[in-house]
C-alpha cells in the first residue's frame, strides 16, 4: 500500500518524511488556534453577560450563551461496591471500535 503519507512493505511501515514535518507543524497551529478559541470564547462570553445578552449573529457568526445547569449522573463504582446485584442487572455492554491515538514531539 503506497500513498503520499506512508508506504508499507515486508519489513514495516515507513512514514514520508515531508509529510511527518507538515504533520507537526499542523499540530503545533492546532493547539495555537484552541487555545485562541478558549480565549476568544472565554472573553466573548464574559462580554455578552455584562450586556445582558444571550445569543449574537454577526455576519454569519453566532454564539449563544447556556445558563448554568446541574446534572444529576450515576455513582458507578459505589453502586457496584454496595450493591453488585444491581449493578449487573443494570448495566450494558456495547461494543467500541478500534482506534489510534498518534502523539507528535
Amino acid at each position: 500500500m503506497e500513498n503520499n503519507y506512508l508506504t508499507t512493505t515486508t519489513n514495516g511501515i515507513e512514514i514520508n518524511p515531508e509529510w511527518l514535518k507538515k504533520y507537526r507543524e499542523f499540530k503545533a497551529m492546532q493547539l495555537k488556534m484552541e487555545l485562541a478559541e478558549k480565549e476568544f470564547k472565554e472573553q466573548l462570553k464574559e462580554a455578552m453577560e455584562k450586556a445582558g445578552k444571550t445569543s449574537l449573529i454577526v455576519d454569519g457568526f453566532s454564539a449563544v450563551v447556556k445558563k448554568a445547569t446541574t446534572r444529576t449522573s450515576l455513582d458507578s463504582k459505589r453502586l457496584k461496591a454496595e450493591l453488585p446485584d444491581i449493578f449487573e442487572e443494570y448495566s450494558k455492554t456495547s461494543e467500541v471500535k478500534s482506534s489510534i491515538t498518534v502523539t507528535v514531539e
